[in-house]
């Protein structure tokens, strides 16, 4: 898994905006290693981007670790949103829509980051699933009313530094990535928050003759609406990829690497699915990284979904960007037009590019440099307003 002087973003939230259809939200990590904000900015349905406020989180970010763990998440009922503070190993969390932060931020002493910390809340609302790079486990943590976190029973112990975790569309299971050692687990979330494994752990390596040769090392994934077929970014400089797997009852099956070698960006971390792609015919998009130190290309690879096959449609590249973080739809229909990718200069200026989509074309709509330098911001989550 590449790792980069960090940082990270994620996901949308509900202000007193009023908004035309398709316009939304992003908020942006800004990783700050000396007192940690983020920026919450406005998308229009055109791509046009501004900034509605940045908030203090109350700790330390890192300036480094892995390029695609989500770092914040959103309550699906749109009532809270959490941030996460690699640096001083905690959780801040706000109130929806006043953006009050809780008092105290979650914290725990056997809960550690190293290399980012993930976030991933079940779509009731009830649960934020965090995993902990440093401590290399889950832990689940149940999400109040006023949006304050208490740990839930005893963190899962994992066999990698995790950081990648996806909750499914019905908020049954959570899947988890191991990138450095070439796997991803599933576990089904129990009523009260128990989390037990779903067969065992994938392990690409064995399922996939080429990952010998090629390199497997899944980072970010996704899932369409059936919470049946998965795709995890490929963080190898062997050539632009994804991973694929199909979910059931058991554990994965179907097991297969898709390489996009019309491509030429490098560094695929983080796969992301249109909402017709989502549905199971559309666009499948695929954020590059890029890695600035030798010479790989940032971006964004356009696919098209059909239940289960991917098929590669074209390839919208940065060459400004030294690293680049993942797509995010904001449109709640078809391609999810518009989109974005957050984008970082050597020097950790980090701007948010916005793209209208026509089919499978992306057109620049829009870029906006992020209150913050110092800390590479590369990794973003939106979300349309509800």
């Amino acid at each position: 898994m590449r790792r980069i002087i960090l940082a990270l973003a994620v996901v949308a939230l509900v202000a007193s905006v009023s908004f035309a259809q398709n316009s939304g939200y992003l908020l942006i990590n800004n990783d700050n290693s000396s007192g940690n904000s983020a920026d919450i900015d406005t998308v229009s349905a055109t791509g046009a981007l501004a900034k509605l406020t940045t908030v203090s989180t109350g700790g330390t970010g890192l300036g480094g670790g892995y390029f695609a763990a989500p770092r914040n998440a959103i309550g699906q009922n749109f009532k809270c949103f959490f941030v996460s503070d690699a640096g001083s190993s905690d959780i801040a969390a706000f109130a929806i829509p006043s953006l009050k932060r809780v008092a105290t931020n979650f914290t725990n002493p056997s809960l550690f980051s190293s290399l980012g910390t993930g976030l991933a809340t079940t779509p009731n609302g009830k649960f934020l699933i965090s995993a902990w790079s440093g401590s290399e486990n889950l832990a689940v943590l149940s999400i109040a009313s006023d949006c304050s976190l208490t740990l839930v029973g005893t963190p899962v112990s994992q066999p990698d530094e995790v950081a990648d975790v996806t909750v499914t569309k019905d908020g049954k299971a959570v899947v988890v990535s191991y990138p450095n050692i070439g796997g991803a687990q599933a576990y089904a979330i129990g009523a009260t928050g128990t989390l037990t494994a779903v067969g065992p752990a994938l392990s690409f390596d064995t399922a996939v003759s080429d990952c010998d040769s090629f390199g497997c090392f899944p980072t970010a994934q996704d899932v369409d609406s059936s919470d049946q077929y998965w795709v995890w970014g490929n963080a190898t400089l062997s050539g632009p990829s994804v991973l694929t797997a199909k979910l059931t009852t058991k554990g994965f099956t179907d097991v297969g690497l898709v390489e996009f070698t019309s491509s030429t960006v490098g560094n695929v971390e983080t796969p992301w699915y249109s909402p017709a792609g989502r549905a199971g015919n559309g666009n499948l998009y695929i954020g590059a990284s890029g890695y600035g130190p030798e010479g790989e290309i940032a971006g964004i690879i356009v696919t098209t979904f059909n239940k289960g096959t991917i098929t590669y449609a074209g390839t919208t590249t940065n060459s400004s960007a030294y690293y680049a973080g993942n797509v995010q739809t904001i449109g709640t229909s078809g391609t999810g037009s518009p989109i974005t990718q957050i984008w970082s200069t050597n020097s950790a200026v980090n701007t948010v590019q916005s793209y209208t989509v026509s089919g499978t074309t992306l057109t620049p709509a829009a870029s906006l440099q992020t209150s913050s330098s110092g800390s590479f911001a590369f990794s973003t989550n939106g979300a349309a307003k509800p």
